[in-house]
Protein backbone atom coordinates (compact mmCIF):
# COMPACT_ATOMS: atom_id res chain seq x y z
CA UNK A 1 0.00 0.00 0.00
CA UNK A 2 2.83 2.34 0.95
CA UNK A 3 4.55 1.55 -2.35
CA UNK A 4 1.37 2.38 -4.30
CA UNK A 5 1.03 5.69 -2.46
CA UNK A 6 4.67 6.49 -3.23
CA UNK A 7 4.12 5.81 -6.93
CA UNK A 8 1.00 8.00 -6.97
CA UNK A 9 2.87 10.78 -5.15
CA UNK A 10 5.76 10.54 -7.64
CA UNK A 11 3.32 10.69 -10.55
CA UNK A 12 1.70 13.84 -9.12
CA UNK A 13 5.10 15.48 -8.62
CA UNK A 14 6.22 14.67 -12.20
CA UNK A 15 2.94 15.91 -13.65
CA UNK A 16 3.18 19.15 -11.69
CA UNK A 17 6.80 19.68 -12.75
CA UNK A 18 5.97 19.11 -16.42
CA UNK A 19 3.09 21.58 -16.21
CA UNK A 20 5.30 24.20 -14.56
CA UNK A 21 8.02 23.79 -17.21
CA UNK A 22 5.60 24.04 -20.14
CA UNK A 23 5.72 27.44 -21.83
CA UNK A 24 2.53 29.45 -22.15
CA UNK A 25 1.43 29.76 -25.77
CA UNK A 26 0.52 33.06 -27.37
CA UNK A 27 -0.96 33.53 -30.86
CA UNK A 28 0.45 36.41 -32.90
CA UNK A 29 -0.89 37.33 -36.35
CA UNK A 30 0.01 39.84 -39.04
CA UNK A 31 0.21 40.41 -42.78
CA UNK A 32 3.55 40.34 -44.59
CA UNK A 33 5.27 43.73 -44.53
CA UNK A 34 8.88 43.28 -45.64
CA UNK A 35 11.47 44.01 -44.32
CA UNK A 36 9.67 44.39 -40.95
CA UNK A 37 8.01 40.96 -41.17
CA UNK A 38 7.75 38.56 -44.11
CA UNK A 39 8.17 34.96 -45.18
CA UNK A 40 11.32 33.59 -46.79
CA UNK A 41 11.50 29.96 -47.94
CA UNK A 42 8.46 29.19 -45.82
CA UNK A 43 9.97 30.70 -42.66
CA UNK A 44 8.89 33.97 -40.97
CA UNK A 45 11.63 36.58 -40.79
CA UNK A 46 12.14 40.36 -40.67
CA UNK A 47 13.69 42.67 -38.09
CA UNK A 48 10.48 43.39 -36.15
CA UNK A 49 9.60 39.70 -36.22
CA UNK A 50 13.00 38.72 -34.83
CA UNK A 51 12.88 41.36 -32.09
CA UNK A 52 9.35 40.35 -31.08
CA UNK A 53 10.28 36.65 -30.96
CA UNK A 54 13.40 37.31 -28.89
CA UNK A 55 11.46 39.35 -26.32
CA UNK A 56 8.51 36.95 -26.02
CA UNK A 57 10.82 33.95 -25.70
CA UNK A 58 12.78 35.73 -22.97
CA UNK A 59 9.43 36.25 -21.21
CA UNK A 60 8.80 32.51 -21.38
CA UNK A 61 6.21 32.38 -24.16
CA UNK A 62 5.89 29.90 -27.00
CA UNK A 63 4.68 31.80 -30.07
CA UNK A 64 2.08 30.51 -32.52
CA UNK A 65 2.70 32.85 -35.48
CA UNK A 66 0.55 33.18 -38.59
CA UNK A 67 0.32 35.38 -41.71
CA UNK A 68 -3.22 36.46 -42.62
CA UNK A 69 -4.83 39.28 -44.66
CA UNK A 70 -4.57 42.55 -42.75
CA UNK A 71 -8.30 43.25 -42.40
CA UNK A 72 -8.83 39.77 -41.00
CA UNK A 73 -5.97 40.26 -38.53
CA UNK A 74 -7.52 43.43 -37.12
CA UNK A 75 -10.95 41.80 -36.88
CA UNK A 76 -9.51 38.76 -35.08
CA UNK A 77 -7.95 40.99 -32.44
CA UNK A 78 -11.20 42.93 -32.12
CA UNK A 79 -13.17 39.72 -31.56
CA UNK A 80 -10.40 38.24 -29.36
CA UNK A 81 -9.77 35.28 -31.67
CA UNK A 82 -6.03 35.96 -31.48
CA UNK A 83 -3.74 37.35 -28.79
CA UNK A 84 -1.55 39.88 -30.56
CA UNK A 85 -1.00 41.65 -33.87
CA UNK A 86 2.48 42.58 -35.12
CA UNK A 87 3.43 45.91 -36.71
CA UNK A 88 0.30 47.95 -36.19
CA UNK A 89 0.13 51.69 -35.67
CA UNK A 90 -1.75 53.27 -32.81
CA UNK A 91 -4.91 55.33 -33.25
CA UNK A 92 -7.97 56.19 -31.17
CA UNK A 93 -10.21 53.62 -32.87
CA UNK A 94 -7.79 50.74 -32.23
CA UNK A 95 -7.15 51.60 -28.58
CA UNK A 96 -10.81 50.76 -27.93
CA UNK A 97 -10.07 47.06 -28.47
CA UNK A 98 -6.27 46.76 -28.30
CA UNK A 99 -3.63 47.24 -25.61
CA UNK A 100 -0.61 49.16 -26.94
CA UNK A 101 2.77 49.00 -25.14
CA UNK A 102 4.53 52.25 -24.33
CA UNK A 103 7.62 50.93 -26.13
CA UNK A 104 7.30 50.61 -29.93
CA UNK A 105 9.05 47.91 -31.93
CA UNK A 106 10.20 50.28 -34.66
CA UNK A 107 9.47 53.52 -36.47
CA UNK A 108 7.68 54.02 -39.78
CA UNK A 109 8.13 56.84 -42.29
CA UNK A 110 5.88 57.08 -45.34
CA UNK A 111 7.31 58.75 -48.45
CA UNK A 112 6.41 59.27 -52.10
CA UNK A 113 8.37 57.16 -54.60
CA UNK A 114 8.85 58.26 -58.21
CA UNK A 115 10.78 57.38 -61.34
CA UNK A 116 14.23 58.97 -61.46
CA UNK A 117 13.40 60.10 -64.98
CA UNK A 118 10.49 62.20 -63.68
CA UNK A 119 11.19 64.90 -61.10
CA UNK A 120 8.64 66.27 -58.62
CA UNK A 121 8.55 68.88 -55.88
CA UNK A 122 6.79 68.09 -52.63
CA UNK A 123 6.63 70.79 -49.96
CA UNK A 124 2.88 70.50 -49.31
CA UNK A 125 -0.07 68.44 -50.56
CA UNK A 126 -0.90 71.25 -52.99
CA UNK A 127 2.17 70.16 -54.99
CA UNK A 128 0.37 66.88 -55.79
CA UNK A 129 -2.48 68.63 -57.60
CA UNK A 130 -3.56 66.75 -60.73
CA UNK A 131 -1.36 63.72 -60.01
CA UNK A 132 -2.29 60.06 -59.51
CA UNK A 133 -0.89 58.49 -56.35
CA UNK A 134 -0.66 54.74 -55.89
CA UNK A 135 -1.82 53.49 -52.47
CA UNK A 136 -2.52 50.13 -50.81
CA UNK A 137 -6.08 48.86 -50.49
CA UNK A 138 -7.31 48.72 -46.90
CA UNK A 139 -4.29 50.51 -45.42
CA UNK A 140 -5.22 53.30 -42.99
CA UNK A 141 -2.90 56.22 -43.72
CA UNK A 142 -2.43 58.49 -40.71
CA UNK A 143 -2.40 61.72 -42.73
CA UNK A 144 -6.12 62.59 -42.86
CA UNK A 145 -5.53 65.60 -45.13
CA UNK A 146 -4.00 63.26 -47.71
CA UNK A 147 -7.05 60.99 -47.49
CA UNK A 148 -9.56 63.83 -47.82
CA UNK A 149 -7.90 65.94 -50.53
CA UNK A 150 -9.92 66.08 -53.76
CA UNK A 151 -7.36 67.71 -56.06
CA UNK A 152 -5.37 64.54 -56.81
CA UNK A 153 -6.30 60.89 -57.37
CA UNK A 154 -5.59 58.07 -54.92
CA UNK A 155 -5.49 54.76 -56.79
CA UNK A 156 -5.41 51.70 -54.46
CA UNK A 157 -4.06 48.24 -55.33
CA UNK A 158 -3.54 45.06 -53.32
CA UNK A 159 0.27 44.96 -53.18
CA UNK A 160 3.44 47.05 -53.25
CA UNK A 161 4.63 45.10 -56.30
CA UNK A 162 1.54 46.15 -58.25
CA UNK A 163 2.19 49.79 -57.44
CA UNK A 164 5.83 49.62 -58.55
CA UNK A 165 4.83 47.95 -61.82
CA UNK A 166 2.27 50.70 -62.43
CA UNK A 167 4.92 53.32 -61.64
CA UNK A 168 7.41 51.80 -64.08
CA UNK A 169 4.78 51.68 -66.85
CA UNK A 170 3.67 55.28 -66.25
CA UNK A 171 0.19 54.39 -65.02
CA UNK A 172 0.68 56.39 -61.81
CA UNK A 173 2.85 59.41 -61.08
CA UNK A 174 3.89 58.55 -57.53
CA UNK A 175 3.32 55.82 -55.00
CA UNK A 176 3.01 56.22 -51.27
CA UNK A 177 4.52 53.63 -48.96
CA UNK A 178 6.77 53.10 -45.98
CA UNK A 179 10.35 54.02 -46.96
CA UNK A 180 11.89 50.72 -45.79
CA UNK A 181 9.13 48.69 -47.44
CA UNK A 182 9.47 50.61 -50.71
CA UNK A 183 13.24 50.23 -50.90
CA UNK A 184 13.05 46.53 -50.01
CA UNK A 185 10.36 45.91 -52.67
CA UNK A 186 12.20 47.89 -55.34
CA UNK A 187 15.43 46.00 -54.63
CA UNK A 188 13.62 42.66 -54.82
CA UNK A 189 12.12 43.68 -58.19
CA UNK A 190 15.46 44.96 -59.53
CA UNK A 191 14.22 48.55 -59.77
CA UNK A 192 16.55 50.44 -57.44
CA UNK A 193 18.36 52.05 -60.38
CA UNK A 194 15.08 53.38 -61.77
CA UNK A 195 13.30 54.77 -58.70
CA UNK A 196 13.85 57.31 -55.97
CA UNK A 197 11.74 58.95 -53.27
CA UNK A 198 10.98 62.52 -52.26
CA UNK A 199 12.82 63.47 -49.03
CA UNK A 200 9.87 65.08 -47.25
CA UNK A 201 7.84 62.41 -45.40
CA UNK A 202 4.09 62.43 -45.82
CA UNK A 203 3.66 60.90 -42.37
CA UNK A 204 5.57 59.08 -39.68
CA UNK A 205 4.78 57.04 -36.60
CA UNK A 206 5.58 53.95 -34.56
CA UNK A 207 5.00 50.24 -35.12
CA UNK A 208 3.79 48.12 -32.21
CA UNK A 209 3.00 44.62 -31.11
CA UNK A 210 -0.53 45.25 -29.80
CA UNK A 211 -2.56 42.81 -27.72
CA UNK A 212 -6.25 41.93 -27.63
CA UNK A 213 -8.15 43.21 -24.61
CA UNK A 214 -8.40 39.80 -23.01
CA UNK A 215 -8.40 39.22 -19.26
CA UNK A 216 -4.90 39.73 -17.88
CA UNK A 217 -3.51 41.18 -21.10
CA UNK A 218 -3.17 44.71 -19.74
CA UNK A 219 -0.41 43.47 -17.43
CA UNK A 220 1.07 41.37 -20.26
CA UNK A 221 1.32 44.55 -22.35
CA UNK A 222 3.18 46.37 -19.57
CA UNK A 223 5.58 43.44 -19.08
CA UNK A 224 6.23 43.20 -22.82
CA UNK A 225 6.91 46.94 -23.02
CA UNK A 226 9.44 46.73 -20.17
CA UNK A 227 11.09 43.62 -21.62
CA UNK A 228 11.34 45.22 -25.07
CA UNK A 229 12.96 48.36 -23.64
CA UNK A 230 15.50 46.18 -21.83
CA UNK A 231 16.19 44.10 -24.95
CA UNK A 232 16.92 47.24 -26.96
CA UNK A 233 19.97 47.79 -24.72
CA UNK A 234 21.52 44.43 -25.65
CA UNK A 235 24.06 43.37 -28.27
CA UNK A 236 21.49 40.87 -29.58
CA UNK A 237 19.16 43.74 -30.54
CA UNK A 238 21.96 45.66 -32.28
CA UNK A 239 22.91 42.51 -34.17
CA UNK A 240 19.37 42.07 -35.51
CA UNK A 241 19.22 45.66 -36.78
CA UNK A 242 22.66 45.40 -38.39
CA UNK A 243 21.69 42.27 -40.33
CA UNK A 244 18.78 44.16 -41.88
CA UNK A 245 20.74 47.33 -42.54
CA UNK A 246 18.81 49.34 -39.94
CA UNK A 247 21.81 50.67 -38.04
Amino acid sequence: MQRILSIIFLFIILTFSTTCLAKEKIQIITDAWPPYVFEESGTPTGFDYEVMMAVLQRMGYEVDFQFLPWKRCVEMIKTQQADGILDISRNEERTAFMHFPNEPLSESTSVLFHLKSRQYTFASLEDLKGLTIGTILGYKYSNTEFLEADYFVREPVKSEEQNFRKLIHGRIDLLLTNRNVGLFTAKKMGLLDKISYLPKPLSSGSNYLAFAKKKGYASLTVRFSESLAEFKETEAYSSILQRYGQQ
